[in-house]
């Protein structure tokens, strides 16, 4: 036996190693050495380590000769940013004395150190790998992406459409495709599938017929009068809306032990797994015994404070370490979640953005999007979708909050313009000056005011995208696929941003690589824009497009506080024109993916997340007519659980690729969640009344002990 002075000692040394480990694979190299150089993976591409070093070591200014080319001038480059100096991200101090005593009686601990350089993007460290390419590019063709590698099916998981006859081929998997064409002429390729999908669902027989025996099947009398209950006070609408008053209520009353009873036992219990790990995985086990796939979502939510007060000195960095430790304590927990998904085939998981950052880091730094969007259509006057140089330095750059810092706006610009063309457009500006680029940080930096980021948000953005990172890392070892969900207006360019990052990152190994989903509400009279632009990035940098399309839940909040603030609501007018653009951007994706089938390409993916049985009849139709496989699941449904159950058994039962979004978390933490659910029944009163109706009539006959009379799916017509 080794005593305890040999085995501290062994101790010792095994940690000296694993540091000195650590310190080799971060360490770059910071002088350029002659002669020719060996190059280093950097996201798919290979940087030079100089340069890589010039990158990483913080907002200094250089003076790189370089010769110029298009509309910039010839001679050495000025400084970018003047008057500024900016340290890349370091290892984060938190006031332990000060988190202590703001949270004193639970304190959370942090269970990882968070902060990790940038990582560049293939494209970007092109850009940045010479002193030539940093400012200026030469004309010419963009080198290939390099080939995505070949792989199978999800094996019994798959489901195949062509099997009932829908498609006689098989799906392909080859190289990826070139890069593809601007954005503009993307979106005139898909018109076809667009006004198919802006047209009535035809009159003959339908392809699914939701059945609710199917669902109501799987559950006791005991379960079912809840569920009646629950529809039921879903189906008032006074009810819904008081709801969080009376729950307010309850807590000033101190009586919260009685409504979280009742919360607990009918709407948690219908529309939530559960809290703890066996009874979560065992509802998603059930699902998948009825062949329906699982969701698996932590509910809580984060949002800006109500009281948000602006405070300094010691009692701001102790917020914001405090901010930094419950992160931590999120991304635990959805490392937990990927532990659970795992044990059921072929599962996903959702991640939620804020969660992994204070929500006043996501506001500040989500803050320049949308005058940068503004800024840039006000520049674009003949409406080509470009802009030049011109156009780029007198108002594009002024809508930046650091706008003002920078010293050279031709080098910018052709930082920006990747093809030395003099034109730029919107996937152009959002590659080059995204939070991802160290370079273009300064830009977002307040000038003192209200608007644009602190210099310690860097620092945060660093600790989120490393968090988000290393969740996602886990997903893949574990087979888990991930899908990034949608939240406020307010930080959803973060986590857009966040999402095509993890995108950029692991979907690039083929239709059996662990995939990351983004998410797209089509309630904002943008998504089908945004939707576009990420596409044409993904193309653009080689990786593939993932997209879950949701109407979205937050409705009532955004146009809300849009009135308050006095700006314009980002929500569509009308419900109708809400289902239009769904519709719409469902038809783009599915014209892309017979695109990419036909072409023996890696597809796109879209998740159809809906409770419209009209999108989803109409989808069908469109997966019939362009005869798209889904073996590999290039196209999925789903929907929450608990709701529009008639609809998931029946997809399921056609062997239709079909999900259930699945929240867990304790009884506070879903509250939220829970009541947007109530109020999201309560806005569809036709519908959960049909669903009430359905729930006793089947209490009734098992209360009289009649059979059911057989109702057939149409599975023949699929």
């Amino acid at each position: 036996m080794p005593s305890d002075g040999q085995t501290q000692s062994s101790g010792r040394a095994r940690d000296e190693k694993a540091e000195t480990r650590k310190k080799a694979r971060l360490a770059l190299p910071t002088t350029e050495k002659e002669g020719p150089q060996k190059s280093h993976s950097v996201e798919g591409g290979t940087k030079n380590p100089s340069m890589y070093a010039f990158l990483t070591e913080g907002y200094k200014t250089h003076d790189v000769p370089t010769k110029k080319s298009g509309p910039h001038e010839q001679g050495p480059f000025p400084p970018l940013y003047s008057h500024i100096t900016l340290s890349m991200p370091t290892s984060a101090s938190p006031v332990v004395a000060a988190v202590t005593r703001l949270n004193a009686t639970q304190p959370l601990r942090p269970f990882v150190a968070y902060a990790q350089p940038s990582r560049l993007s293939f494209i970007q460290a092109r850009r940045a790998a010479s002193s030539a390419a940093l400012y200026s590019r030469a004309a010419g063709p963009s080198p290939a992406h390099p080939p995505r590698a070949v792989s199978g099916v999800h094996g019994k998981a798959a489901v195949s459409l062509a099997a009932r006859g829908l498609s006689a081929s098989a799906l392909t998997r080859a190289a990826a495709a070139p890069r593809g064409a601007p954005a503009a002429a993307a979106k005139d390729s898909v018109a076809p599938a667009v006004a198919e999908a802006t047209s009535s669902v035809g009159s003959g027989e339908r392809l699914l017929q939701p059945d609710a025996s199917l669902a109501l099947d799987q559950q006791s009398v005991g379960k079912l009068l809840t569920v009646w209950m629950v529809y039921q006070a879903c189906g008032s609408t006074k009810l819904v809306q008081m709801a969080p008053k009376i729950l307010k209520l309850f807590e000033k009353l101190r009586l919260s032990w009685l409504s979280n009873a009742v919360v607990r036992r009918t709407f948690f219990a219908w529309f939530c797994a559960g809290e703890k790990e066996r009874e979560i995985v065992h509802a998603m086990r059930r699902l998948k015994e009825s062949g329906i796939g699982s969701i698996l979502d932590f509910s809580a939510e984060a949002d800006l404070p109500e009281d948000a007060t602006t405070a300094g000195g010691d009692l701001a960095e102790a917020a914001r370490a405090h901010a930094n430790v419950k992160a931590d304590a999120f991304a635990k927990e959805y490392f937990h979640g990927m532990h659970m998904a795992s044990q059921v085939p072929h599962a996903f998981a959702a991640l939620k953005i804020t969660g992994l950052a204070d929500p006043e880091v996501l506001y500040r730094l989500s803050m320049p999007h949308q005058p940068l969007r503004d800024a840039f259509l006000a520049a674009d006057h003949d409406n080509d979708g470009r802009v030049d140089y011109t156009q780029f330095k007198d108002t594009v750059l002024p809508a930046m909050p650091g706008g003002a810092r920078v010293a050279s706006p031709s080098g910018m610009f052709s930082m920006v313009d990747a093809n030395g063309d003099g034109q730029v457009d919107w996937v152009d500006i959002q590659m080059a000056l995204g939070m991802d680029n160290p370079l273009a940080r300064p830009l977002y930096l307040s000038d003192g005011g209200a608007y644009g980021a602190l210099e310690s948000d860097f620092e945060d953005y660093e600790r989120m995208v490393a968090r988000a990172r290393a969740v996602v890392q886990q997903a893949a070892e574990k087979g888990v696929r991930v899908m990034i969900d949608a939240e406020h207006t307010y930080f959803q360019p973060m986590i857009d941003h966040v999402a095509l990052v993890m995108q950029r990152e692991f979907n690039t190994g083929g239709s059996s690589q662990t995939l990351v989903y983004n998410t797209y509400q089509m309630y904002r009279t943008d998504a089908l824009q945004r939707m576009t632009d990420d596409y044409e990035r993904g193309v653009r940098e080689g990786w593939r497009f993932a997209a879950k399309m949701v109407r979205g839940a937050y409705m009532e909040l955004e146009r809300g506080r849009a009135a308050s603030l006095g700006y314009a609501s980002p929500i569509n007018p009308t419900l109708e024109a809400t289902h239009a653009l769904y519709d719409r951007g469902a038809a783009q994706l599915l014209d892309r993916i017979a695109t990419a089938q036909r072409e023996g390409a890696v597809p796109p993916a879209l998740f159809v997340a809906t409770h419209n049985n009209e999108s989803i009849e109409r989808v069908l139709q469109q997966l019939q007519s362009l005869q798209i496989d889904t073996s590999a699941e290039p196209v999925m449904f789903g929907q929450l659980l608990g709701m529009q159950d008639a609809t998931s058994y029946a997809l399921a039962k056609a062997n239709i690729p079909i999900y259930k979004y699945v929240p867990y978390g304790t009884l506070d933490e879903v509250m939220p969640y829970l009541i947007r659910r109530a109020q999201e029944n309560s806005a569809v009163a036709g519908a959960i009344r049909s669903e009430a109706a359905q729930v006793m009539a089947e209490i009734r006959r098992r209360m009289l002990g009649r059979t059911r009379r057989a109702h057939s799916v149409a599975t023949s017509s699929l």
